[in-house]
């Protein structure tokens, strides 16, 4: 099957039932669409557009490694993780899974740390790619390019991005597999020219240049594998999707696999790749001699090994890179939205649209959401470099959270339901692996917060960000209680239908 019969199948059987519950999403995505929408999120090219200043913060030309091994540290959740998507055939991922280990009450409250997070994020990329508009008018027009303010660029994207959100799911997946696609092949075109020109005279090409001690740890490895956690961030989408996947039972498992086992594979290739244009050494001789250099050294790469106009063309398509990620990550929390419009959240975000078949009230309000976060940002007065690296923070760490709490839930699920538990890598030694790995990497991010919000002089603004998904958090625990008071039987008798 071709990677466009895969992507939309008309033969294809939905999801088993998901027609026969009024609220509940169909469709008919297999694995490589699901994970087209997925890895969009991560945006390869944004990622590697980013990796200099990565490469500063953390373990230098080290990070082609690291990029390999975090997604790998994720594949220690992964067993468990797909198992659910099995044993609790709800589309609500983190918040179904959670609560089918501890409760409703705390799976509420871990469903709105992750609607958080990925809100945080959506408004995080609306910033970046508005910022990015501008400067790549100024780079391609110079003096005659619109001046116009960065909120009116957040503005168009989050008005194109909301037409599409209340679109058929499949519209999305192709669409985004397209972005996918030219970014994949953007990166391969810089990397093959990069070796077959041998790299720089002084270093050349080397496979393990970037593997030897000096390299690795020349940072904390635990501060660059929190950096590097960020390509795998996102992966437990496959399982928002459940209702809207061909044969959810085989699909999901299948797309988490692959998800992370083509992140990390190829950006530790797209990375290293980019380091072998300047040398693993000479990278960051160039960086820190210039940190400014940090925001356009990837498009000097494609510059010098291919020509000026492939770098013009990077530039060009790391902002459909972006469009890609701020559209996968609007559509994910939507799908979280309306999941849990079924039990605690105002039932009218479980509408479907008639026609498309999105769940097209809680895709309204995610835009809302970006709208206002927007307009907020703008009457603060900050700049926004200041608060980009607030946002970066606090949606990472929200997410951490909830891997962690995820992690834990699992393996009660299973100590409870002993006659599903099976294989013990699976049901035991996987959720625990996970829990002591995930649950290390967020307490480094905790100590080490303000490298990741940029506020290393401000302890006090640090403590009221890190207490940003405690207190999602607690709300979602309260929310979960007043539901349960106003309406016992709906927060108790929709648990079959989320």
């Amino acid at each position: 099957m071709s990677v466009q019969e895969e992507l939309l199948d008309p033969g294809a059987p939905v999801a088993t039932g998901a027609s026969a519950t009024p609220g509940r999403l169909t469709g008919r995505l297999g694995p490589i669409a699901i994970v087209f929408m997925v890895v969009a999120a991560a945006a390869p090219l944004t990622i590697l557009v980013s990796a200099p200043t990565n490469m500063l913060n953390g373990n230098g030309a080290g990070m082609a490694a690291i990029y390999f091994i975090a997604p790998m540290l994720l594949m220690l959740f992964a067993p468990g993780f797909a198992a659910m998507t099995r044993y609790v055939p709800k589309a609500g991922a983190f918040y179904s899974y959670v609560t089918a280990g501890f409760g409703r009450d705390v799976g509420v409250g871990a469903g709105f740390v992750a609607i958080a997070g990925y809100l945080v994020f959506q408004s995080f990329v609306y910033t970046l790619m508005a910022m990015t508009i501008t400067d790549t008018l100024a780079g391609f027009f110079g003096d005659d390019a619109p001046r116009l303010p960065w909120f009116v660029w957040v503005f168009v994207m989050i008005a194109i991005v909301g037409v599409l959100g209340v679109s058929n799911i499949d519209v999305n997946a192709k669409v985004l597999s397209v972005v996918l696609i030219v970014e994949v092949l953007t990166i391969i075109v810089m990397n093959v020219a990069v070796i077959v020109r041998g790299g720089t005279p002084s270093e050349g090409v080397s496979l393990f240049a970037g593997l030897t001690p000096d390299v690795l740890f020349s940072a904390p490895l635990a501060i660059s594998l929190l950096i590097g956690f960020s390509v795998g961030l996102g992966f437990e989408a496959t399982a928002i999707f459940r209702d809207e996947a061909r044969d959810p039972e085989r699909t999901i498992p299948r797309a988490i696999y692959i998800t992370l086992g083509s992140a990390a594979v190829f950006y530790s290739f797209a990375v290293w790749g980019f380091v072998q244009g300047w040398g693993t050494h000479g990278v960051m001789r160039a960086l820190r001699a210039d940190p400014a250099l940090q925001f356009s050294i990837v498009y000097e790469t494609g510059a010098r090994y291919v020509g000026p106009v492939f770098s013009q063309i990077m530039q060009v398509v790391a902002l459909t890179s972006m469009f890609a990620c701020v559209l996968a990550y609007h559509n994910i929390a939507a799908r979280y939205l309306h999941s849990m419009g079924h039990s605690v959240l105002p039932q009218r975000l479980t509408a479907v649209h008639p026609k498309s078949g999105a769940p097209f009230i809680a895709s309204v309000a995610t835009s809302a959401v970006g709208v206002v976060a927007i307009l907020l940002w703008m009457l603060s007065g900050l700049e926004p470099a200041t608060f980009i690296g607030w946002e970066v923070a606090v949606g990472t760490l929200a997410i951490l959270m909830v891997f962690v709490l995820t992690s834990a839930a699992i393996f009660v699920y299973f100590r409870r339901n002993p006659a599903k538990r099976g294989n013990a890598w699976v049901s035991t030694v996987s959720p625990v692996l996970a829990f002591v790995v995930l649950g290390s990497i967020m307490l480094t991010a905790m100590f080490n917060f303000g490298s990741l919000s940029g506020a290393v002089d401000s302890p006090a603004l640090n403590i009221v960000l890190e207490l940003v998904p405690v207190a999602m958090f607690a709300a979602g625990v309260v929310a979960a209680k007043i539901a349960k008071r106003r309406s016992p039987e709906r927060y108790a008798g929709l648990v079959h239908h989320e």
